[in-house]
Protein backbone atom coordinates (compact mmCIF):
# COMPACT_ATOMS: atom_id res chain seq x y z
CA UNK A 1 0.00 0.00 0.00
CA UNK A 2 2.68 2.59 0.95
CA UNK A 3 4.70 1.60 -2.26
CA UNK A 4 2.13 1.76 -4.54
CA UNK A 5 1.11 5.31 -2.55
CA UNK A 6 4.37 6.60 -3.39
CA UNK A 7 4.87 5.86 -7.09
CA UNK A 8 1.03 7.35 -7.73
CA UNK A 9 2.66 10.86 -5.49
CA UNK A 10 6.01 10.34 -7.38
CA UNK A 11 4.03 10.56 -10.88
CA UNK A 12 1.90 13.44 -9.88
CA UNK A 13 4.76 15.51 -8.62
CA UNK A 14 6.89 14.50 -11.88
CA UNK A 15 4.42 15.31 -14.32
CA UNK A 16 3.82 18.55 -12.89
CA UNK A 17 7.25 19.40 -12.75
CA UNK A 18 7.97 18.36 -16.12
CA UNK A 19 4.32 20.31 -17.49
CA UNK A 20 3.87 22.90 -15.13
CA UNK A 21 0.45 23.12 -16.49
CA UNK A 22 -1.14 24.02 -12.78
CA UNK A 23 1.71 25.33 -10.10
CA UNK A 24 2.95 28.21 -12.00
CA UNK A 25 -0.58 29.41 -12.14
CA UNK A 26 -1.50 29.19 -8.73
CA UNK A 27 1.21 30.86 -7.63
CA UNK A 28 0.93 33.83 -9.56
CA UNK A 29 -3.05 34.18 -8.89
CA UNK A 30 -2.25 33.70 -5.55
CA UNK A 31 0.37 36.19 -5.15
CA UNK A 32 -1.60 38.88 -7.42
CA UNK A 33 -4.60 38.33 -4.90
CA UNK A 34 -2.23 38.72 -1.83
CA UNK A 35 -0.82 42.02 -3.22
CA UNK A 36 -4.87 43.14 -3.97
CA UNK A 37 -5.80 42.36 -0.49
CA UNK A 38 -2.45 44.30 1.11
CA UNK A 39 -3.58 47.54 -0.90
CA UNK A 40 -6.98 47.42 -0.13
CA UNK A 41 -6.36 46.66 3.79
CA UNK A 42 -4.34 49.54 4.47
CA UNK A 43 -7.36 52.00 4.76
CA UNK A 44 -8.53 49.71 7.65
CA UNK A 45 -5.22 49.02 9.69
CA UNK A 46 -7.50 48.90 13.03
CA UNK A 47 -8.88 45.83 11.33
CA UNK A 48 -6.05 44.18 10.18
CA UNK A 49 -5.51 41.57 12.56
CA UNK A 50 -9.31 40.83 12.53
CA UNK A 51 -9.89 40.43 8.86
CA UNK A 52 -6.17 39.02 7.36
CA UNK A 53 -7.23 35.37 8.28
CA UNK A 54 -10.26 35.53 6.58
CA UNK A 55 -8.58 37.23 3.38
CA UNK A 56 -5.84 34.50 3.57
CA UNK A 57 -7.85 31.67 3.77
CA UNK A 58 -9.82 32.84 1.07
CA UNK A 59 -6.78 33.49 -1.26
CA UNK A 60 -6.35 30.39 -0.51
CA UNK A 61 -9.09 28.29 -1.24
CA UNK A 62 -9.33 29.93 -4.59
CA UNK A 63 -5.83 29.74 -5.71
CA UNK A 64 -5.48 26.56 -4.99
CA UNK A 65 -8.70 25.61 -7.10
CA UNK A 66 -6.77 26.01 -9.89
CA UNK A 67 -3.98 23.05 -9.36
CA UNK A 68 -6.92 21.19 -7.15
CA UNK A 69 -8.76 20.98 -10.79
CA UNK A 70 -5.82 19.68 -12.61
CA UNK A 71 -5.84 16.94 -10.73
CA UNK A 72 -7.55 14.20 -12.58
CA UNK A 73 -7.31 16.63 -15.99
CA UNK A 74 -3.99 14.62 -16.97
CA UNK A 75 -5.67 11.27 -16.37
CA UNK A 76 -8.71 11.85 -18.51
CA UNK A 77 -7.32 13.76 -21.17
CA UNK A 78 -4.88 11.10 -21.99
CA UNK A 79 -7.01 8.36 -21.29
CA UNK A 80 -4.81 7.03 -18.23
CA UNK A 81 -7.84 6.58 -15.81
CA UNK A 82 -9.22 3.48 -17.43
CA UNK A 83 -5.91 2.32 -17.65
CA UNK A 84 -5.09 3.11 -13.81
CA UNK A 85 -8.27 1.21 -13.06
CA UNK A 86 -7.01 -1.99 -14.39
CA UNK A 87 -4.48 -2.18 -12.16
CA UNK A 88 -4.39 -4.01 -8.31
CA UNK A 89 -4.83 -0.63 -6.94
CA UNK A 90 -7.89 0.32 -4.32
CA UNK A 91 -9.66 3.66 -5.24
CA UNK A 92 -8.73 4.53 -1.54
CA UNK A 93 -5.48 4.42 -2.65
CA UNK A 94 -5.91 6.59 -5.77
CA UNK A 95 -7.65 9.27 -3.42
CA UNK A 96 -5.06 9.45 -0.75
CA UNK A 97 -2.43 9.99 -3.45
CA UNK A 98 -4.29 12.70 -4.99
CA UNK A 99 -5.21 14.03 -1.72
CA UNK A 100 -1.27 14.10 -0.72
CA UNK A 101 -0.69 15.58 -4.43
CA UNK A 102 -3.07 18.40 -3.78
CA UNK A 103 -2.04 18.66 -0.09
CA UNK A 104 1.55 19.57 -1.11
CA UNK A 105 0.32 22.03 -3.85
CA UNK A 106 -1.68 23.72 -1.36
CA UNK A 107 1.58 23.85 1.32
CA UNK A 108 4.17 25.36 -1.43
CA UNK A 109 1.16 28.15 -1.94
CA UNK A 110 0.80 28.62 1.82
CA UNK A 111 4.67 29.00 1.85
CA UNK A 112 4.44 31.62 -0.46
CA UNK A 113 1.14 33.76 0.93
CA UNK A 114 1.80 33.48 4.44
CA UNK A 115 4.97 35.41 4.28
CA UNK A 116 3.18 37.98 2.04
CA UNK A 117 0.41 38.56 3.85
CA UNK A 118 3.00 39.16 7.03
CA UNK A 119 4.84 41.64 5.01
CA UNK A 120 2.41 43.29 2.73
CA UNK A 121 -0.69 42.97 4.86
CA UNK A 122 1.13 43.65 8.18
CA UNK A 123 -0.92 40.22 9.37
CA UNK A 124 0.11 39.00 12.80
CA UNK A 125 0.36 35.53 11.68
CA UNK A 126 3.99 34.62 12.97
CA UNK A 127 3.23 35.69 16.84
CA UNK A 128 2.66 32.05 17.28
CA UNK A 129 4.37 29.80 14.18
CA UNK A 130 3.86 26.40 15.19
CA UNK A 131 0.45 27.07 16.21
CA UNK A 132 0.18 28.41 13.02
CA UNK A 133 2.03 25.58 11.14
CA UNK A 134 -1.39 23.03 12.33
CA UNK A 135 -4.07 25.55 11.57
CA UNK A 136 -2.36 25.17 8.15
CA UNK A 137 -2.14 21.46 7.65
CA UNK A 138 -5.18 20.96 9.41
CA UNK A 139 -6.79 23.54 6.85
CA UNK A 140 -4.97 21.68 4.27
CA UNK A 141 -6.23 18.96 4.66
CA UNK A 142 -9.43 20.01 4.78
CA UNK A 143 -9.92 22.16 1.45
CA UNK A 144 -7.44 19.71 -0.52
CA UNK A 145 -9.85 16.22 0.58
CA UNK A 146 -13.28 18.20 -0.48
CA UNK A 147 -11.34 19.63 -3.48
CA UNK A 148 -9.99 16.55 -4.57
CA UNK A 149 -13.61 14.33 -4.46
CA UNK A 150 -14.90 17.08 -6.16
CA UNK A 151 -12.42 17.42 -9.01
CA UNK A 152 -13.04 13.79 -9.89
CA UNK A 153 -16.57 14.35 -9.79
CA UNK A 154 -16.18 17.60 -12.58
CA UNK A 155 -12.78 16.37 -14.14
CA UNK A 156 -15.28 15.21 -17.45
CA UNK A 157 -17.36 17.74 -17.42
CA UNK A 158 -16.79 21.45 -19.74
CA UNK A 159 -15.85 24.24 -17.53
CA UNK A 160 -14.94 22.22 -14.75
CA UNK A 161 -12.26 24.50 -13.05
CA UNK A 162 -15.25 27.31 -12.64
CA UNK A 163 -17.79 24.51 -11.43
CA UNK A 164 -15.65 23.05 -9.22
CA UNK A 165 -15.20 26.17 -7.22
CA UNK A 166 -19.00 27.08 -7.14
CA UNK A 167 -19.30 23.04 -5.69
CA UNK A 168 -16.31 22.65 -3.39
CA UNK A 169 -16.93 26.75 -1.82
CA UNK A 170 -20.17 25.84 0.24
CA UNK A 171 -18.84 22.18 1.48
CA UNK A 172 -15.41 24.44 2.23
CA UNK A 173 -17.35 26.80 4.03
CA UNK A 174 -16.70 25.13 7.34
CA UNK A 175 -13.06 24.58 6.90
CA UNK A 176 -12.65 28.32 5.86
CA UNK A 177 -14.87 29.86 8.76
CA UNK A 178 -12.54 27.64 11.09
CA UNK A 179 -9.12 28.37 9.74
CA UNK A 180 -10.20 31.83 9.54
CA UNK A 181 -11.33 31.89 13.47
CA UNK A 182 -8.33 29.88 14.12
CA UNK A 183 -5.78 32.60 12.38
CA UNK A 184 -7.40 35.14 13.64
CA UNK A 185 -7.04 34.23 17.44
CA UNK A 186 -3.05 33.56 16.66
CA UNK A 187 -2.98 37.14 16.39
CA UNK A 188 -2.91 37.12 19.97
CA UNK A 189 -0.50 37.25 22.92
CA UNK A 190 -1.74 34.32 23.51
CA UNK A 191 -3.49 30.84 22.81
CA UNK A 192 -7.13 31.00 24.48
CA UNK A 193 -9.23 28.25 24.72
CA UNK A 194 -11.53 29.32 21.99
CA UNK A 195 -8.64 29.23 19.88
CA UNK A 196 -8.07 25.87 21.06
CA UNK A 197 -11.79 24.75 20.32
CA UNK A 198 -11.46 26.67 16.43
CA UNK A 199 -8.21 24.72 15.85
CA UNK A 200 -10.32 21.18 17.24
CA UNK A 201 -13.29 21.89 15.37
CA UNK A 202 -11.10 22.53 12.43
CA UNK A 203 -9.54 19.05 13.08
CA UNK A 204 -12.66 17.43 12.99
CA UNK A 205 -13.98 18.84 9.34
CA UNK A 206 -10.68 17.65 8.35
CA UNK A 207 -10.38 13.90 9.02
CA UNK A 208 -14.48 14.16 8.40
CA UNK A 209 -14.27 15.14 4.61
CA UNK A 210 -10.79 12.82 4.25
CA UNK A 211 -12.65 9.51 5.37
CA UNK A 212 -16.12 10.68 3.20
CA UNK A 213 -13.56 11.42 0.47
CA UNK A 214 -11.83 7.75 0.68
CA UNK A 215 -16.05 6.81 0.69
CA UNK A 216 -17.65 8.15 -1.70
CA UNK A 217 -14.26 8.44 -4.31
CA UNK A 218 -15.48 5.29 -6.14
CA UNK A 219 -19.31 7.02 -7.17
CA UNK A 220 -17.56 10.31 -8.39
CA UNK A 221 -14.66 8.43 -10.40
CA UNK A 222 -17.34 6.55 -11.98
CA UNK A 223 -19.69 9.46 -12.37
Amino acid sequence: MVAKLWWMIHKDLVSEWRARRAWPSMLLFGTVVALTFGAQIEPLSQWKAQISGSLLWLAIFFAGMLAIDRSFAAEREEGSMDGLSLYPISSEAVFLAKLAVNAIALGALQAVLIPLFIVFCDAPLAAHPWAMLLVAMLGNLGIASVGTLLSALTSGTRHSGSMLALLALPLAIPVLLAASKATQCLGGAQIDADCWRWMQLLGAFAVVFSIAGMLLFDFARED
